[in-house]
């Protein structure tokens, strides 16, 4: 066994275990790691949605994609309104070349960075738009990996360097989409804990408030204590959360959620 399979092994294993208590810490440990084996200061998770309906016209140039949420890790490199600006969010300006290369691909596990030809780099360099979200902010390289959920969502990695910094190399590519490639589980659950599966269609409000206490393992006595609500109350909106998952009872949902597949 390579010395890089070793490390992802264990890595994997660290996620699910943390993973099993809460999703959101389990991504802040993935995103620091790949930083860290990668030399990348900053990383994000995206997920995105796709928009059905009159919204994709032929001149969507997402094709109708959409993100619907943004998870920062070290916020203090990045604005977070030039973020969403940037993913053509609210009344932004048009998403740039590079994000069009990646969202155009939608549906395959794919992996880019700035250095390795997704787009002709020195005319990039030229546009308002790298000068603004890049230049500005001292990105130097940023690295893309993006796991197809499902038909309609899509889990989006980005990772940055910054000034001073090299672009990536082929192998510090090829490290982070190994590492992101076999969590399955873990882009199905943002997607979910985030409100982006298609589960979440026939979830009201309250079962939307409440999924999060049910996926940390809490009881619905402890459950009923956070929210405020009475026991019957948390049980009622439990099941009706289950069933809407096709689940048959507690344990059998904290199964499929674990196995992605809920």
């Amino acid at each position: 066994m390579s010395l890089n399979e070793e490390k992802l092994y264990l890595f994997w294993d660290e996620l699910y275990d943390i993973g099993t208590a809460s999703v959101d810490l389990a991504l802040k440990h993935c995103k620091q790691t790949i930083c860290d084996w990668i030399g990348a200061q900053n990383a994000y998770w995206i997920g995105a949605v796709h928009a059905a309906g009159e919204q994709c016209t032929q001149k969507d140039v997402l094709g109708g994609w959409r993100f619907g949420s943004i998870e920062v890790l070290n916020p203090s490199y990045t604005d977070a309104a030039r973020l969403r600006q940037g993913l053509g969010m609210g009344d932004a300006r048009e998403p740039g070349e590079t994000l069009k290369v990646v969202m155009a691909a939608a549906g395959t596990f794919r992996v880019y960075s700035l250095g390795t030809g997704m787009i002709d780099i020195d005319r990039f360099r030229q546009t308002e738009y790298y000068d603004y979200f890049y230049r500005q902010p001292g990105i130097v390289d940023r690295l893309w990996v993006a796991f197809p959920v499902d038909n309609h969502v899509e889990s989006v990695f980005l990772f940055d360097r910054h000034d001073g910094q090299e672009r990536f190399s082929q192998s510090e590519l090829q490290l982070a989409a190994a590492a992101l490639r076999g969590l399955k589980w873990l882009h199905r659950n943002l997607s979910l804990s985030h409100g982006l599966g298609p589960e979440y269609e026939s979830l009201i409000p309250s079962e939307r408030r409440m999924l999060p206490h049910l996926l940390s393992g809490a009881s619905e006595k402890t459950i009923s204590e956070r929210l405020n609500l009475s026991p019957s109350t948390v049980h009622q909106y439990a099941s009706g959360i289950y069933r809407k998952f096709g689940a048959r009872g507690r344990a059998n949902f904290m199964a499929l959620w674990l196995q992605g597949c809920g």
